[in-house]
């Protein structure tokens, strides 16, 4: 049985199906669940490099956390009857499958779950996926779940 599960959330449909099978996991074994986003500063191109003419990045960071906080307090809202907390976390040029690694060493989860966007190809080799760089490197039992 689980007692620490770690659901890793972003702004897409996979995203939710994992959330939705974290909440159903952690009801069945009464685990508590953490639930985290991770702000991620490189979605402004080059750490703030192609925006910075045009934007105060201080101010473009803090929306991109308050856009995560936001998706974190949605996601609590759904996790009623559960011991659950939201953790919204910074990247900080880190990639985000080594931030999720890391808290989820320090919180000691026994399963990460964690939705698989599907993307296959070119996008895939160059980049990776978060989910498939999480699965190799976390200490932790890792749920890849697809859109459902």
């Amino acid at each position: 049985m689980y007692k620490n599960i770690l659901v890793a959330i972003d702004d897409s449909e996979t995203s939710r199906c994992a959330l939705s099978e974290a909440l159903h996991i952690a009801r069945s074994s009464n685990a508590r669940l953490y639930i985290c986003h991770v702000a991620d500063e490189t979605l402004m191109g080059m750490h703030g490099r192609t925006f910075s003419t045009s934007l105060n990045i201080d101010n473009a960071i803090k929306a991109i956390a308050d856009a995560g906080q936001k998706l974190l307090d949605e996601a609590m809202a759904s996790a009623a009857g559960i011991d659950a907390q939201s953790i919204l976390l910074e990247a900080r040029n880190r990639r985000v499958s080594e931030t999720i690694a890391e808290k989820a060493s320090e919180l000691g989860v026994d399963l990460i779950v964690i939705g698989r966007h599907g993307r296959r190809g070119l996008a895939t080799l160059i980049l990776g996926s978060v989910a498939e760089q999480l699965a190799k490197i976390a200490g932790a039992s890792v749920l890849l779940v697809r859109q459902h």
